[in-house]
């Protein structure tokens, strides 16, 4: 379901865009769990200063929202896939992504070739931030299908 963000056209002194900043705190907090603080999404800190809850309410009454900050990657909305064309070989795209994932993990990524192939091999389990990793890899693969 698409968020309502409608609220960030509306003059900051509506109770719409009151009841929006509460929304969007709610969900930005929410897909944080255990954090105090995230990136500012007002147009002075522009996602790049870590506020408090309380302190992005007010900056987000005083200054605004950025207006360019339609998905709120920096506060866990993820669905955004759309698929673009590309003249770029997708084989070549994923055999570089593929290397610079063993270049960075020091391990290959598992593929079909891999799971195929007659040897056995045990590796330790991925941990939740890299299976976040992985799941974002495989969206954004679906995406540019």
């Amino acid at each position: 379901m698409p968020i309502d963000k409608s609220w960030m056209q509306k003059s900051r002194v509506s109770s719409e865009y009151h009841k929006g900043v509460l929304e969007f705190l709610d969900f930005a907090f929410s897909n944080a769990p255990g954090k105090e603080m995230l990136p500012c999404p007002c147009i002075r800190c522009n996602n790049c200063r870590m506020q408090k809850r309380e302190t992005m309410y007010d900056h987000l009454l005083d200054n605004g929202i950025a207006r360019n900050y339609v998905q709120w990657l920096m506060h866990g909305e993820y669905e955004f896939c759309e698929p673009t064309n590309t003249s770029t070989n997708e084989s070549d795209m994923h055999d570089e992504m593929q290397e610079m994932l063993n270049d960075v993990f020091g391990m290959p990524m598992p593929n079909e070739e891999f799971e195929r192939s007659p040897h056995v091999h045990e590796f330790e389990k991925p941990n939740e931030d890299a299976n976040k990793f992985y799941n974002l890899l495989r969206e954004a693969e679906v995406c540019g299908k």
